[in-house]
């Protein structure tokens, strides 16, 4: 009898133990073979370190200008595809969307699709995109609303998606496919308030008083004229290179000037330890002492009047330490 029992115990497991196998054979995946569309985004880097956006520079001063001062930035656009390569791909299209600030509302403008901003035709694994204001304004200009008067306003973000298409046909379309910050890259305006060029420009020197030795040694002779150019560095608002820092005295040197907007402070910079001491400022005219390393062992003093062609007058607070 206990055999019977046993024999039966077992055929009724045995559909159990089947079961468990042939559902084991139904839910085994699969090998998958990774393509370039697992992986296929673009990364974004400024080619010009720190410049990431438009500028706009506010100029201070009650007559201060406003102007765009930056309107194409660059960046080095990088092709992510994992282990596949860029020849695998066909090209990118690179499609832009607006975020517009009009009053206290907001308006998303592209729709679904965006604007075709550009195409690259078989791309390489790094290229070079470039975003234009203009372009840009001239994809939206009638789309914006009416106080944009058809032209970008410093605080609209646009934003950029992008199709890849592969030469096997196969597409990723971040605009659709993809969620997060690899699916887009967006650019705005940065509002940089800076100082007026007030020192831009060439101006007119005379020598009115020399001493005999700075006449001798100096080779100036009161009377003298000439000019002094004055350029604003790049990427910067407050230094300028010079020309000359002493009217051609023949001890002298070109040089930097360094200008505090706010405060007036005038500081100049190069060879024999140059000094200025501004004594007058009379609209167009700073009448300025001069001396340098070698002036109190040699006697050698003098004073020049430095004069604005522009029509301007200079800042009645400029004065030297």
């Amino acid at each position: 009898m206990k055999k019977i029992i046993l024999f039966y115990l077992g055929l009724l497991l045995l559909p159990v133990f089947q079961s468990c196998e042939e559902e084991d054979d139904v839910v085994t995946p699969r090998p998958y073979n990774s393509t370039w569309v697992d992986n296929a985004t673009l990364k974004f880097t400024p080619a010009i370190e720190d410049l990431k956006a438009f500028e706009y520079y506010v100029e201070a001063g009650a007559n201060g200008s406003q102007y765009w001062n930056t309107t194409d930035v660059d960046f080095n656009v990088t092709l992510e595809l994992g282990d596949a390569t860029a020849s695998e791909i066909s090209k990118i299209d690179i499609y832009a969307f607006v975020e517009e600030t009009d009053g206290e509302n907001f308006t998303y403008l592209g729709g679904e699709q965006g604007k075709l901003y550009e195409t690259i035709s078989n791309p390489s694994d790094s290229f070079v995109l470039s975003f234009s204001k203009d372009k840009l304004e001239e994809l939206f200009k009638n789309d914006f609303s009416a106080n944009h008067n058809g032209q970008v306003a410093t605080d609209d973000i646009f934003e950029f998606k992008w199709v890849i298409t592969g030469k096997d046909g196969s597409v990723v379309d971040s605009r659709v496919d993809c969620f997060g910050f690899n699916c887009t890259y967006g650019i705005g305006t940065n509002v940089i308030d800076v100082a007026p060029p007030i020192w831009e420009g060439t101006f007119n020197y005379e020598w009115t008083a020399v001493t005999a030795n700075a006449t001798i040694y100096g080779r100036v002779t009161v009377g003298q004229t000439g000019t002094m150019t004055f350029t604003l560095q790049p990427g910067f608002f407050t230094v300028y290179d010079v020309s000359h820092l002493t009217a051609d005295y023949y001890y002298g040197s070109a040089g930097t000037l360094t200008y505090d907007y706010e405060s007036g402070l005038v500081e100049i910079q190069g060879r024999y330890a140059q000094k200025w001491d501004i004594v007058d400022v009379s609209g167009p005219t700073l009448t300025i002492d001069f001396s340098y390393q070698y002036s109190a062992g040699y006697d050698e003093y003098g004073t020049f009047t430095l004069t604005r062609t522009d029509g301007q007058d200079w800042p009645s607070n400029i004065y030297t330490n």
